[in-house]
């Protein structure tokens, strides 16, 4: 669930891996425009989150992400933590909140310190911490 790097990861599950995962994301989304969203009733296994690299750090981006965090229903969440780390630092205390789990964007490399060059990569690390 989330924005364009979400979509980008997804898209590198679905093409590789896991075909039937499901996607909630979009580009250029913000976490306000996420609430708006339906939510799915599915339960799920496991979630990854990516929001909050196109938000204002000094907004209330945490409160919009637990409120994002409470709508949805998974045993198990990952979020990506953003290049930026005035955002990842929001991110990251969201899902420490909930011990949920984090992967940082910084170790995956970039051109524009936003975007992973290689989703591929970014989806290998997480299907590698599936605790199955």
């Amino acid at each position: 669930m989330g924005d364009s790097i979400g979509l980008g990861t997804a898209r590198a599950i679905n093409a590789k891996y896991a075909p039937q995962c499901d996607v909630l994301a979009a580009e250029r989304v913000h976490a306000h425009q996420i609430l708006g969203w339906r939510f799915p009733t599915k339960k799920y296994g496991a979630c990854v989150f990516s929001v909050g690299s196109n938000d204002d750090a000094r907004s209330d981006l945490a409160a919009r992400l637990t409120s994002i965090r409470i709508r949805t229903i998974c045993h198990r969440v990952i979020w990506l933590l953003p290049y930026s780390r005035q955002h990842a630092y929001i991110v990251n205390s969201v899902a420490a909140t909930y011990a949920d789990e984090t992967i940082d964007l910084l170790r995956f490399p970039t051109r524009d310190r936003i975007h992973p060059t290689r989703y591929d990569l970014v989806a290998r690390v997480l299907l590698r911490s599936d605790p199955d």
